[in-house]
């Protein structure tokens, strides 16, 4: 026989005492199982231990509870969460749960319809999620961005996120952590479950906070960067007609993807300017740059490369400033790292070490030791926040041995080693 209760459970404990008084609605086996899937013989109900068929001993494994509510008769098959009544005693405990709520004048009956419930279940509702905010996303984190989405769906399911508390999100930090994936990639994947947190609070209106997130630690990039002579060292191990574009993103602390988005249109000869104002993300064109709310960029054309860009401005205001010569076509973003990791190998520059530190960074750290604004490095950077441009403030050691060396004491320790000696 198979056995669907645990005399563990209070509260069945209490119904099978008596204790309870008579509670709204009919626990009933439903379709098939109301019928021995055997003998075919309607299931017997035995008061307060179940349905059974007393000569196959089996019992059934769904049921509901037919309830009458504001002359209106309704079956109630899961509860708030979508969990089917596959036992016996569960449906004695939601039956429970639903004679405390009628007590209480909180019973809802829309709360324990399923068309009703679906619209609140985390996977409904990320699904939406993801339809409505990946038209603002980058094309290159389109799919980072759904793998953190079928993350949070394969945790939460049909948990009803008016429900979701903070306990929740520690237990999927601690199921991320499981996973064979960096913590970085915890960390970002939390983030993204937090603006979705947001998201419902802000822009449904269906929870009345977020819960407080747990914070994910993670050892962060060590940021490296070069001077222009060791730049100019990495230089050698291009090949002579790959350098224009490395040499443009070093000159300039250009993102690559800006770089090999550049046309003729965007540079101004006569004021001996560039604008930067779209980007590739991987290989999708954007009439942007990256970041939210980034707006373009003039950065002035660094002498060294003037000749460069008089010779290719040439060509069609629609061209490509920078073409990779195998393919005539510009450099792809594959294209740049396969000819980095070939450079970096050459000249026994660390694994690690990316283009985007040997340009970009080293482009804000060297005129940060130069002494430069920060308002001036986040102008040419093209920054939205001084924020951003402090991250890249690094102070060179002998720099700063020059600086404290401004500072003494010696005129105070020789006025008391005089006082010493006189004593």
């Amino acid at each position: 026989m198979q056995n669907d209760m645990h005399l563990t459970d209070v509260s069945l404990i209490s119904y099978l005492l008596g204790q309870e008084t008579k509670m709204k609605g009919t626990i009933r086996p439903i379709g098939r199982q109301s019928k021995c899937p055997n003998c075919n013989i309607p299931f017997e109900h035995v008061v307060k231990l179940g349905y059974i068929c007393k000569k196959c001993r089996v019992t059934p494994t769904k049921f509901c509870i037919d309830i009458s509510w504001s002359g209106k008769r309704v079956r109630i098959y899961a509860d708030k969460q979508g969990m089917p009544l596959d036992t016996y005693q569960r449906a004695i405990n939601l039956q429970s749960k639903i004679q405390y709520e009628i007590d209480n004048h909180i019973f809802d009956i829309a709360q324990y319809s399923k068309a009703d419930l679906k619209k609140y279940w985390a996977i409904t509702l990320l699904d939406h999620f993801y339809e409505g905010k990946i038209k603002s996303v980058a094309p290159s984190y389109i799919r980072a961005y759904g793998i953190h989405v079928r993350r949070h769906k394969e945790f939460f399911k049909n948990i009803d996120v008016r429900e979701i508390r903070k306990i929740d999100i520690i237990n999927y930090k601690e199921h991320l952590q499981t996973l064979e994936i960096k913590d970085k990639t915890v960390k970002n994947t939390i983030d993204n479950f937090k603006t979705f947190m947001n998201w419902l609070k802000n822009d449904l209106e269906l929870i009345d906070k977020v819960p407080p997130f747990p914070k994910v630690e993670y050892e962060a990039y060590q940021w490296v960067w070069f001077d222009s002579e060791n730049q100019a060292i990495m230089l050698e191990s291009i090949k002579e007609e790959d350098r224009p574009i490395v040499v443009f993103l070093m000159l300039t602390g250009c993102r690559p993807g800006e770089a090999r988005a550049l046309k003729v249109k965007h540079v101004d000869l006569k004021r001996k300017t560039i604008t930067i104002s779209s980007t590739f993300s991987g290989e999708v064109l954007c009439d942007r740059r990256k970041g939210r709310g980034a707006k373009p960029v003039e950065v002035p054309i660094h002498p060294e490369m003037f000749d460069f860009f008089n010779e290719s401005c040439k060509n069609h205001p629609e061209a490509f400033i920078f073409i990779n010569p195998r393919t005539s076509k510009p450099y792809s973003q594959t294209n740049l790292t396969v000819l980095w990791s070939v450079a970096r190998s050459k000249a026994n520059i660390p694994s690690n070490v990316r283009l985007y530190d040997a340009s970009r960074h080293s482009f804000c750290s060297q005129l940060a030791n130069m002494s430069v604004s920060p308002f001036h490095i986040q102008k040419l950077a093209g920054h939205s926040s001084i924020k951003t441009t402090l991250k890249y403030m690094h102070e060179d050691t002998e720099k700063l041995r020059v600086e404290v060396s401004k500072l003494t004491l010696q005129t105070v320790y020789n006025l008391s080693t005089k006082e010493k000696n006189k004593d």
